[in-house]
């Protein structure tokens, strides 16, 4: 039993190092890599150039149809996220890009400067959030042991893999299906959560429901099989994934905030104490302050969320200890 616990361990050790590799390695890549900000949409046309822009320097204008990027067909490379490897530009590297203008075909050399602070910030502001999830699921899993503290492992896990695949290193035309694994493990995260809200403190009535399952597994299997649909006639709905994927979140999201409440209201004040809810919801609104008080600057911005991971693992500790 001892040894078969050891590997559980040990593997679940060397999946997250996997995981903070990969995301990691993507996180240096992304760093030292060519920035556009997206220069045309998937009618492959520029649809707005900002002034003093690199692209506004280039010689973009709002409208242009971009015609080809070094030689070869746009329709073939699809949207810039999706090039192959061998076009992915350097900072201060330049492409030579054919534009219809008016009937006419204009070249153009845009030179890619390093990604923009904001770009940064971003990525690292996901890394950390990412990694956060992940550590703290660890850590109260293997410290609780209860079938809560399995549910944030699952969680935890989930906030990896979309972290590590939405920060990953540049698989050329691959690029597409990991950011996809990275949004559908986003999506699969708040489910998750939404299930450790359902157990903790206490196992609520709905856990056990077959009924419930099925359907949100059910939304979330339909949002797999419409990104597949997005892989397979790329770029048609290139844009539409997030508008798809973010009422899908939010649904999840007020059914964890309807589990909460529903905890608050009927649990003894003893039992949430033990719990250690009342720090979680501490955390939580610590993080809703902070985002929108703007007062944490670039990816500080994630430090207050990190408090949200934190807060559960000492939620399942307490617990596990007071059981």
């Amino acid at each position: 039993m001892i040894a078969v616990l050891f590997k559980r361990r040990l593997s679940l050790l060397l999946a997250a190092a996997a995981l903070v590799a990969w995301g990691g390695f993507g996180l240096w890549q992304g760093l030292h890599t060519g920035f556009s900000g997206g220069l045309y949409d998937p009618g492959y046309r520029v649809p707005g150039v900002r002034p003093a822009s690199p692209a506004a320097t280039a010689g973009f204008q709002p409208g242009d149809r971009i015609v080809s990027v070094e030689g070869k067909p746009v329709e073939q490379l699809g949207m810039e996220s999706r090039w192959p490897r061998s076009l992915a530009p350097q900072p201060g590297q330049s492409h030579r890009f054919v534009v219809e203008r008016g009937g006419q075909r204009v070249n153009i050399d845009f030179v890619y400067p390093a990604p923009s602070r904001a770009a940064v910030d971003n990525r690292i502001r996901s890394a950390l959030i990412g990694l956060g999830f992940l550590l703290f699921g660890l850590w109260g899993f293997f410290t609780a042991g209860t079938p809560a503290a399995l549910a944030l492992l699952h969680t935890g896990l989930c906030a990896g893999v979309s972290m590590a695949t939405g920060l990953g290193p540049n698989l050329g035309s691959w690029n597409g299906l990991q950011g996809h694994l990275s949004t559908a493990a986003a999506a699969l995260l708040f489910l998750l959560l939404l299930r450790f809200f359902l157990l903790f403190p206490e196992p609520k009535p709905l856990a056990a429901s077959r009924l419930l399952w099925g359907s949100l597994y059910g939304l979330w299997a339909a949002f797999l099989a419409f990104l597949a649909a997005e892989l397979i006639t790329h770029p048609a709905f290139y844009y539409t994934t997030g508008s798809v994927a973010y009422p899908l979140m939010l649904l999840y999201c007020l059914l964890i905030l309807a589990a909460i409440v529903h905890t608050l209201a009927r649990s003894p004040r003893p039992v949430l104490r033990r719990s250690g809810l009342l720090w979680l919801l501490g955390a939580i609104l610590i993080a809703l302050a902070g985002a929108l008080s703007n007062r944490f600057p670039g990816w500080t911005s994630a430090l207050p969320v990190l408090l949200i991971p934190f807060a559960l693992a000492l939620a399942v500790r307490n617990q596990a200890r007071a059981a």
